[in-house]
């Protein structure tokens, strides 16, 4: 072959020039094509972000439309129920002011002044029979007050009244104390005229439904004596060698109240305190922030003052020029579509509450054999087991009785301290216990007591026991010993160094947080929720505005308040009581682990639970406590019109947040957690809307003929056990 002919220079120019002009064009086609495929990337973003605006409006409008309606109907409840509530108020003042039985008004200074005065001044009826007569009134009194104080609004009450009413409370409670001091010094005075033909001391007993009063007079001393028991109480005490032979008595004073918890710093929970800065502190950076942008502000106005130079005119020409060349008529274009945007923004949204929040707690900071009342309850009320001088006996001289003359008659109290408790310091520094020591301790040993738990407390552990420190005004653990517990008999014994005044504690939260819960219809105005607890399986039947313990039916310390009809307010206090607390307090948080939930969202679902529970039934889901996100809620719902268990199939899974309720696909028994909706449903603001846009007609008219009441009673419940976030 010839070899190629060289290309002149020209030739080489010129296919440079057509590989240029080609490489040229393909780039051209590229970016034309780039420039398209953006164009049209642009295009359907902005449509897609339009049909996203268009569907949030339509979300927005129909979320204010619906949550106005809720509203609507959860304010004429409340305003209903406050105006039924106004009217029992004051027909309870009226027939207050026109009770004719003799018993003084409590919250009328001049009267209950009167009473407590007039009391104390009546000497003639301090036997024990009258004492135990007026101690009923005087407890009626100070309930009075109590229910006062819980019932009355607060923008109805001032803090001179609220000081008042206390103050008359504690008046009232001295007042009983000196009444019954009084009657024991009676009883005691007449030891000899009482005492027993058998035994040669005093033994009595008297029992009220509010009061037990048992008095052990030692007049024979004699030293065999080793115990003594109170069969009314069910209270075997121990008697050491040294009281055995001394002028002494022992009463057991066992009162259902405790009056002592309330006056305790820890009974009531300890809110840190939030550190605000001074306003002159904030005002300083607050200014300069302002000044900062007053000065930005400035800034242009100052500039456009300026005199500009010709390139500095030119520059926004050319812009402007290059603009109107490049794309003028698309912003005309654009201009109205951010009109119409400005417009949607327009539209009004539903205003959300602010979730506030959550409260922060201090430790309980105390000696180590002291009680934090936040995480204990006195069960039982309290009991006093005194030691006391046994006053001067009559003696019969020839045909005289003679009497020493105590004046003024008193009731003294004698201090019984265990040597084991005083003799501490000197057995921690010696290395060993000598014989002295061992003789020390026998004379005054710790006092053995063995007593029957109160019979209308369910006690479902081992009771702590705890003395009232007088001086300190708390609860105390120390110089106790030798604790035992019988449950199937229900007989707790242990031994004191002290005498003085005794409670039984449990554990506030020994029944939290729940293993599972259950809001079941029975018919219109009638459900029942039920709670498995840690330890109990209990059940509350609400009808209409009341409601009662159904369940457990199997424990006989409970029969005095099963299926008792109450207020929801009065079944929480006889429930814990009773021994069973199901009703978290404020701060139950800092001492049980639980699902940490929005709070708005919890009580807006108590809210619509109870508008709800004529019809539908409710129930714990496990995906509430996987869920880790706390603004997200999950539960288990199903229309439930007949007054049967429902099946697993049965029951849907809703999610609520702040702005919208859904019913989603996935069940109870799915491995995975999905959040897609559950066919031929669609989210809606609220679960009222969500449930009445898919019930049936049936269960659509039991929601709408719910009474208000009914609602109020099924809410005060679900709010006091707070069963979204301790299940």
């Amino acid at each position: 072959m010839p070899p190629k002919p060289k290309l002149s220079k020209a030739e080489k120019e010129k296919i440079k020039a057509e590989e240029d002009l080609r490489k040229a064009a393909e780039e051209e086609e590229q970016k034309a094509k780039q420039e398209e495929e953006l164009k049209e990337k642009k295009k359907k973003e902005k449509e897609e972000e339009a049909e996203k605006k268009k569907r949030e409006n339509e979300e927005k409008k129909d979320r204010k439309v619906e949550m106005t309606q809720l509203n609507a109907i959860l304010s004429s409840n409340k305003e209903a129920l406050q105006n039924l509530h106004d009217e029992r108020r004051k027909q309870m003042k009226w027939n207050r002011y026109m009770r004719c039985d003799g018993s003084p008004d409590p919250t009328v200074q001049g009267e209950i002044n009167t009473y407590i005065n007039l009391r104390l001044e009546d000497t003639d009826h301090d036997d024990v029979e009258s004492v135990f007569k007026a101690s009923e009134l005087d407890t009626k009194l100070i309930d009075e007050l109590n229910f006062l104080l819980e019932d009355t609004p607060p923008e109805e009450i001032t803090e001179k009244e609220i000081h008042l009413y206390n103050e008359t409370k504690e008046e009232l409670q001295s007042l009983m104390k000196k009444k019954m001091d009084s009657a024991t010094l009676h009883l005691l005075q007449e030891a000899t005229d009482r005492a027993d033909p058998e035994t040669f001391n005093l033994q009595f007993e008297l029992k009220s439904p509010d009061v037990c009063l048992s008095i052990w007079g030692n007049l024979s001393k004699n030293p065999r004596i080793k115990s003594f028991e109170f069969g009314k109480q069910g209270l075997t005490f121990e008697i050491p060698r040294v009281l055995c032979l001394s002028d002494c008595a022992i009463r057991v004073l066992d009162p259902k109240y405790d009056h002592y918890s309330p006056t305790c710093k820890s009974y009531y929970p300890r809110r840190k305190i939030v550190h605000v800065e001074a306003p002159a502190e904030e005002a300083k950076p607050e200014e300069s922030e302002e000044n900062k942008e007053e000065k930005k502000d400035e800034e242009p106005e100052e500039k456009e003052k300026e005199p500009t130079t010709e390139g500095e005119q030119s520059k926004p020409d050319l812009m402007a020029a290059l603009a109107e060349l490049e794309g003028g008529p698309k912003e005309e274009e654009e201009e109205p579509e951010k009109k119409e945007e400005e417009k949607e923004e327009e539209i009004e949204e539903y205003e959300e509450p602010k979730t506030p929040e959550p409260l922060e707690y201090e430790d309980f900071e105390e000696e180590e054999d002291v009680v934090d009342l936040r995480a204990n309850d006195i069960v039982g009320g309290v009991f006093h087991f005194n030691l006391m001088s046994l006053p001067p006996q009559p003696k019969t001289m020839n045909k005289w009785i003679v009497t020493r003359l105590v004046d003024p008659p008193e009731l003294e109290y004698i201090e019984y301290v265990a040597d084991s408790v005083t003799q501490l310091p000197k057995e921690n520094q010696s290395s060993g216990n000598t014989p002295v020591q061992g003789e020390k301790r026998d004379e005054k040993p710790a006092i053995g007591i063995t007593m029957k738990l109160p019979g209308h407390v369910l006690f479902s552990e081992e009771p702590l026991i705890a003395r009232w420190d007088y001086k300190k005004k708390y609860w105390r653990q120390d110089g106790f010993t030798d604790m035992s517990y019988d449950e199937d008999n229900r007989i707790f014994s242990f031994k004191t160094a002290y005498f003085g005044t005794f409670a039984l504690l449990q554990d506030s939260h020994l029944n939290m947080p729940f293993q599972s819960w259950e809001l079941r219809p029975h018919r219109t105005n009638a459900c029942v929720l039920t709670i498995i607890a840690a330890i109990v399986e209990v059940e509350i039947e609400i009808k209409d505005a009341m409601c009662c313990l159904s369940k457990p039916d199997d424990r006989p310390e409970l029969d005095g308040i099963r299926n008792k009809w109450v207020t929801p307010k009065e079944l929480i206090k006889i429930m814990k009581e009773a021994g069973i607390n199901l009703f978290p307090a404020e701060d139950s948080s800092k001492y049980v682990s639980i699902q940490n939930k929005n709070s708005i969202v919890t009580n807006w679902m108590y809210e619509q639970m109870a508008l709800l529970s004529s019809a539908m039934a409710f129930s714990w889901s496990k995906w509430n406590s996987e869920m880790e996100t706390s603004d997200k809620v999950l539960f288990q719902g199903s229309e439930a019109l007949e007054d049967e268990p429902l099946l697993e199939e049965d029951w849907g899974i809703y999610l609520a947040t702040k702005k919208r309720t859904m019913k989603l696909k996935c069940t109870e028994f799915d491995e995975e957690f999905s959040e897609d909706y559950a066919e031929g449903t669609t989210f809606r603001s609220n679960l009222y809307h969500v449930v009445l846009n898919q019930c049936s007609e049936e269960a659509k008219e039991r929601i709408n003929n719910s009474s208000y009441q009914y609602v109020d009673c099924v809410e005060q419940i679900l709010k006091a056990t707070k069963i979204l976030t301790y299940s």
